[in-house]
């Protein structure tokens, strides 16, 4: 018996409901998947940014105690410096807290101030890494202008440096945002050779510093070492910088934390300067041949 033409179209606008369903179900389920994902990543760089605001505050702790306790040195061996934590491994992810001194290289905005001695502290360091020997003039031209520099970087742009002089200098120099004197009890061994411009002191103090951990001025005295001005033994301005990865997603920050006397004459630490955190997700493994 053959089929009836109505029963053959009434079959088509089954099957084409059954198509236009299952592509209907397809894309709900798809972007339920996408939300969810897409919850799991707002969850887990909301736990990195908990993380992060958690190591600033441990370091700004344990430097306002500091202020207090010890105020005549800042030195590597103190609980300050000892605040950082090496990369571990944390539910889901993995936790690093770096403090260093900043005052421990020599900061390039003392220039308009501290005249030929800086001037010439710069060349030694310029001459010392090895870099051209105009880097020193055309940082020193840069800084008649009233503006301080404000990062390291913008010596590319300011100065005339290409971006590996910068790295390069920023092994011994740094910006901050007022004059500071560079801390001998944190400068690398090469800057305190630098700092003296005498091989024979320089080797006595990293001696005396590398047995008990720190400098005081009697150790100068004894050592018969006289320091020019612009060093000292104390500090304001330490950089700590946390990274988290929680699942897929990893977070940095950068802060430049700032010692100074508060309200009432008590001890403050805050936060002067924080490079945003950037989400990052974490590049997919490469498939490997069994």
């Amino acid at each position: 018996m053959p089929r009836e033409p109505e029963k053959g179209v009434v079959l088509i606008n089954v099957l084409v409901i059954l198509a236009l369903t299952a592509s209907v179900v397809y894309a709900m389920i798809s972007l339920s998947d996408l939300a969810i994902l897409r919850s799991q990543r707002f969850s887990a760089a909301g736990q990195a940014l908990a993380l992060i605001s958690g190591g600033e505050a441990s370091a700004i702790v344990a430097l306002r105690r500091d202020m207090t306790e010890a105020p005549q040195t800042d030195n590597l061996r103190e609980p300050w410096a000892l605040v950082g934590q090496q990369e571990v491994p944390i539910e889901g992810g993995s936790f690093a807290l770096q403090i260093a001194d900043a005052q421990a290289k020599f900061n390039l905005n003392n220039l308009p101030q501290s005249g030929a001695l800086g001037a010439q502290t710069l060349q030694r360091i310029v001459a010392l890494l090895d870099l051209p020997a105009d880097v020193g003039p055309r940082i020193a031209a840069r800084l008649t202008q009233p503006q301080p520099l404000v990062r390291m970087a913008d010596l590319v742009a300011e100065a005339g440096l290409t971006p590996d002089e910068v790295t390069r200098l920023a092994q011994l120099a740094t910006v901050l945002p007022s004059r500071t004197d560079i801390n001998i009890n944190t400068a690398p061994d090469v800057l305190l050779a630098v700092i003296t411009d005498n091989p024979v002191q320089a080797r006595s103090l990293q001696g005396i510093r590398k047995r008990q951990g720190f400098l005081t001025p009697k150790d100068l005295a004894a050592a018969n070492v006289i320091l020019a001005s612009g060093v000292g033994f104390v500090s304001r301005y330490f950089e700590v910088t946390v990274d988290v990865t929680i699942a897929d997603t990893a977070q940095s920050m950068q802060s430049i934390l700032q010692r100074r006397t508060g309200r009432g004459g008590q001890p403050e630490v805050v936060a002067i300067f924080r490079q945003s955190p950037q989400v990052a997700a974490k590049p997919p493994q490469a498939a490997t041949s069994p």
